[in-house]
């Protein structure tokens, strides 16, 4: 019996997610992950079990909810505060299921930010770090490295999946998704937290925005192959830099073309 409430976070990385959770965890009732993998570990449990299901007789049903179950049960078991927010980029596509066996009132929390912004983002911080995974991936397919291509890699290869996700969860359940928009958390924090909370049914919580300690921090950051990318700053504000000093015209407008996740 899982006997804590469950809530996502989730939406495209460089978006705030890291920091929104490390504030959310000065809350001393709730607990939010690092990049999580309960997501994976559901997923492909599910697959096992449909394939054990084509060739073996058992009540498919009863039993595989009954490991579910203990699965999450045993992965948050150590955790003592009574709500967590589960990180992964992957639940807004499988909201069904996490209403079956997680939360039947499914809460994911989105945060999202211009696409361009996004990918100069990532682009400002290989131009830090010579083995950056971007120039790595560009240089085994033999393109040249510039910023054009990096963003046009970023985008189809490492962010699409992500937003594709999202914008198919703000479409079939949009009651589930709140989205966070990142010049908001930076700039009215009080007004975001407060619709998260309300969102999901927790009693406020009063927040500070200065000495913010990343409590969700990835222990494992260089396997992203990208250093600082889950470094945030310890007060609360926007150095966002411009895509036009980066990127052409006509990418920053591609890229933002996405910006409206389904014409929400």
């Amino acid at each position: 019996m899982i006997d804590k409430k469950i809530f996502f976070l989730s939406g495209l990385p460089r978006t705030g997610s890291t920091v929104l959770g490390s504030i959310l965890s000065q809350n001393p009732s709730v607990h939010v992950t690092p990049t999580s993998p309960m997501y994976s570990l559901l997923v492909n449990t599910n697959e096992h079990f449909n394939l054990l299901n084509e060739q073996y007789t058992f009540d498919y049903i009863k039993i595989s909810k009954r490991v579910y179950h203990s699965m999450i049960e045993a992965f948050y078991r150590d955790i003592e505060k009574p709500v967590i927010f589960d990180k992964h980029r992957g639940w807004p596509r499988n909201i069904p299921a996490i209403s079956q066996y997680l939360n039947k009132d499914v809460r994911i929390i989105c945060t999202t930010r211009p696409i361009a912004e996004v990918v100069t983002s990532y682009i400002v911080l290989a131009d830090k770090d010579p083995n950056n995974f971007i120039d790595e991936h560009l240089k085994r397919l033999g393109e040249d490295i510039n910023n054009e291509n990096r963003a046009q890699l970023l985008w189809e290869v490492y962010l699409k999946t992500s937003y594709e996700n999202m914008v198919f969860g703000i479409k079939e359940h949009p009651d589930s998704i709140l989205l966070i928009d990142y010049r908001d958390l930076c700039f009215r924090p009080d007004e975001v937290l407060k619709k998260v909370y309300d969102f999901c049914g927790l009693e406020n919580y009063q927040h500070t925005f200065k000495s913010i300690e990343n409590k969700c921090a990835e222990a494992k950051d260089e396997a992203w192959g990208l250093k600082d990318l889950h470094t945030i700053r310890p007060e609360l504000s926007m150095k966002s830099a411009y895509p036009r000093a980066y990127l052409s015209n006509q990418t920053i407008d591609y890229l933002n073309s996405f910006n409206d996740y389904g014409n929400r």
